[in-house]
């Protein structure tokens, strides 16, 4: 059921702002072109909340943006790591923010 599902981006609040910003709307004009709440345009800019399917499609095709995960498939692949025993520790398993 989820391996359909594409990620969304990382940074999807900057690209929508961006986007909107390049075709000179404000943030209630895109409310309104996209029959949505202004407040819900503010939230996923500032990264607070992410928008659904339906509004993620929305903004997509209005804004002609894609806020999918680029290169999301290359997680998906069989992952190699742990130590000859066979035992996985912490370090194995977590990725750093560095």
């Amino acid at each position: 059921m989820f391996d359909d599902m594409d990620e969304l981006a990382t940074d999807y609040d900057d690209r929508v702002r961006k986007a909107r910003e390049n075709k000179g709307l404000s943030q209630s004009d895109l409310a309104n072109e996209l029959n949505e709440k202004s407040s819900l345009i503010r939230k996923i800019e500032r990264g607070d909340t992410l928008p659904s399917d339906r509004v993620q499609s929305k903004l997509e095709r209005f804004l002609e943006v894609d806020l999918n995960a680029e290169g999301a498939s290359s997680d998906d692949s069989e992952w190699s790591g742990g130590s000859a025993s066979g035992s996985y520790t912490l370090g194995d398993v977590v990725k750093r923010k560095d």
